[in-house]
């Protein structure tokens, strides 16, 4: 709810009417009902809240609701909303068009005032917004990898520190001078990181969307453009006969996006088990057919973090395991499980394919024991057997998520670690090159043992 001391109901209606009465439109109209006093947005919005929080005080499911609601819930939503229709009935008040926030209407605007995440409570919910950051009094939207400033602005940053408080009450998580970082999610499962002083210079609220969409690796050719047939058919063949896979790539990329596509592409009947830091890629509830998919998470408070999470998949029989995104000390039970025989795909954030061994062994490395370099390099090269990388790629003036590269990683007997692209995004034509270069013996081998052919590879001119 919006963090305020309470006041007097009658005597904040009776101030409503008083300013109102200032407005040079008339402060009352005529409805069959009755006359109804037409009162600015923010009169409107201490009425009501102070009402609510009345009601809260003894109403526990509506305390709940309230909270919910401030999250995203939508079935929370509506329910709040219906008591606040309810409530401008019974005091017999409208909001002045004029105040209103754009795009909303007179109780969506009192509900994002008073319950909601204020002047960004629709934003974040456009489809084509992957994040919303408000710096200071200013909302910056990013859409397509870019950010645009919004023509929505906070009155002060003391509206911006209030919603802050609102959110941070709503998700049970406090922030203070004292904890002045703040990181949780909203309903939607968007990520929601705010700060403020003194460790920030102003304070900040991001929100950023997961967006996974339902894609496919032919959908990401034919309407994206993400890649091209011939790169599709390889990375579907990859996925068929088992080769690991890590998608790499910057924020906002499209990782968790591409790896939806590569798992619809796991037949049916094999075993798939997911871990994620938060219930994000959703595949038992996305991917068609009757599938055998276990979901797990990381819960911090049973001290079972993406580390200790990883250990029991191993004996629950996957034959995949799904890694939503890896940055840290769980890695290391990636390449145990990889080299034990389960196949791995996942994400990471790696801005750069030639650091990607080195990035991994310092994710390794945060489990706080000793590892050899050389013996890691040719563990790892030996467990993910294929990167994809991802980049946003600005094209005749619009920017777009594109497969930069797609590289075998592998070692020789002799522990000598090899990367070897096979298709480069060449940046002079804005297109994509398949180097000539073939696929190594182990990895072949590895592909006909489940069943894969080598024509089917040399068709593609990999092998």
């Amino acid at each position: 709810m919006r963090p305020r001391t309470p006041f007097n109901m009658k005597e904040s209606l009776l101030n409503s009417k008083i300013m109102d009465q200032q407005l040079s439109e008339p402060s009352e109209r005529q409805a069959k009902n009755g006359s109804f006093a037409i009162v600015p947005l923010r009169k409107a919005v201490d009425v009501i809240y102070g009402h609510i929080t009345e009601l809260t005080k003894s109403d526990e499911t509506l305390r709940e609701d309230v909270l919910n609601a401030g999250l995203g819930n939508p079935v929370s939503q509506e329910k709040i909303k219906a008591t606040i229709s309810n409530l401008m009935t019974e005091y017999r008040i409208e909001v002045d068009e004029r105040t209103i926030i754009d795009g909303m209407t007179g109780v969506e605007s009192i509900f994002a005032q008073t319950c909601g995440a204020s002047l960004i409570e629709d934003l974040y919910r456009q489809k084509e917004v992957e994040e919303v950051q408000v710096n200071g009094r200013r909302i910056f939207l990013v859409v397509n990898g870019e950010s645009q400033l919004h023509h929505r602005q906070f009155e002060s940053l003391e509206d911006v520190r209030l919603l802050q408080e609102r959110l941070s009450l709503c998700g049970k998580k406090p922030i203070s001078e004292k904890n002045p970082v703040l990181q949780s999610y909203m309903y939607n499962r968007s990520r929601l990181v705010m700060a403020r002083e003194p460790y920030s210079d102003q304070p900040t609220i991001n929100i950023r969307n997961f967006i996974v969409r339902d894609v496919t690796l032919d959908s990401l050719v034919h309407d994206s453009g993400t890649l091209n047939v011939r790169m599709g058919e390889l990375l579907r063949l990859l996925v068929r006969y088992h080769a690991s896979q890590i998608v790499g790539g910057s924020t906002n990329t499209g990782k968790t996006t591409f790896l939806f596509a590569l798992c619809n592409e796991i037949p049916v009947k094999e075993r798939i088990v997911t871990l994620e830091k938060e219930f994000e890629i959703s595949l038992r509830e996305r991917l068609k057919g009757v599938r055998n998919i276990v979901a797990l998470r990381e819960v911090e408070e049973s001290r079972l973090q993406m580390e200790e999470a990883f250990k029991p998949i191993l004996v629950m029989s996957p034959k995949w395991v799904i890694i939503g995104e890896a940055k840290g000390s769980e890695v290391s039970q990636m390449i145990q499980g990889s080299l034990r025989g389960h196949d791995i795909m996942g994400t990471m954030h790696v801005k750069y394919r030639q650091s990607f061994i080195s990035d991994v062994i310092d994710m390794v490395k945060q489990d706080g024991r000793h590892h050899d370099d050389d013996n890691l390099k040719s563990r790892i090269a030996r467990a993910f057997n294929i990167l994809i990388f991802l980049r946003i790629v600005n094209v005749n003036g619009t920017n777009r998520r594109v497969v930069t590269e797609i590289t075998e990683l592998y070692a020789n007997e002799q522990d000598q670690v090899f990367l070897n692209p096979l298709v480069l995004w060449n940046y002079k034509t804005n297109d994509w090159e398949f180097t000539g270069n073939k696929l190594s013996s182990a990895l072949m081998d590895h592909m006909i043992q489940h069943g894969a052919r080598e024509q089917f590879f040399e068709s593609l001119g990999v092998y």
